[in-house]
């Protein structure tokens, strides 16, 4: 398996207890996405641990899951985030992931997950199952291309766009300032003209909306 985390501590800390588990081998340790598709066209890995929320200069986690299932189809990815809203988790298995962690999961959970995804399965935790049960459909992303063409088609701006996915995410309005270095006032304002656009109010009607649109 490979990893990709932003941060060190947390790489660090991953390969220390999952390089001590039978059966999982590491074969690649990455901190930015360009270092992951780099490292992945030399060395396949058959899951990926992927945080899903990167720094500002950084793909978006809805955009680096879709680059990835496009050039290592056979890849299985797991998500591993602070950010664990049904509609994030829902969004990430729609555009390819097959399972998504808390980062608040403990070691075994974490174990469990990649040895289910590893074995072709979809994990969720049991929390996640029953938030997400209605939002769940079978990943096929050749047939199920996601989100763009329907924000397109809903009249939103390619920084429209940029801010929903963000929000998508779990991000804060200050947060997707700072990613993209406009003023918090303007992104506020963009959020605000996309949620009137999609008729919506908060992230699961942003969801909602969202699946009758594709």
């Amino acid at each position: 398996m490979a990893l990709l985390d932003d941060h060190a501590v947390v790489r660090h800390g991953l390969v220390s207890h999952l390089g001590e588990e039978p059966g999982i081998e590491i074969v690649g340790v990455y901190e930015n996405s360009r270092e992951l598709l780099r490292g992945m066209a030399a060395t396949s890995a058959q899951v990926l641990l992927l945080d899903f929320a990167l720094g500002r200069d950084e793909l978006d986690g809805v955009s680096l899951i879709r680059a990835l299932r496009a050039r290592f189809p056979d890849c299985r990815i797991l998500v591993l985030s602070t950010h664990h809203e049904s509609a994030t988790v829902s969004l990430a298995l729609r555009v390819g992931a097959r399972g998504f962690v808390g980062k608040g999961e403990d070691l075994s959970g974490l174990v469990k997950a990649i040895r289910t995804v590893a074995s072709g399965a979809i994990y969720l935790s049991a929390d996640m199952s029953y938030q997400v049960a209605d939002a769940i459909r079978p990943v096929d992303t050749a047939q199920q291309p996601i989100s763009d063409n329907a924000l397109d088609r809903a009249g939103l701006s390619a920084r429209e766009q940029e801010v929903i996915r963000c929000y998508l995410e779990g991000m804060t309005v200050t947060e997707i300032a700072d990613k993209f270095k406009r003023s918090i006032k303007t992104i506020s304002a963009q959020k605000a003209t996309a949620f009137r656009k999609l008729g919506v109010t908060s992230n699961n009607g942003l969801f909602k909306i969202m699946k009758t649109l594709d």
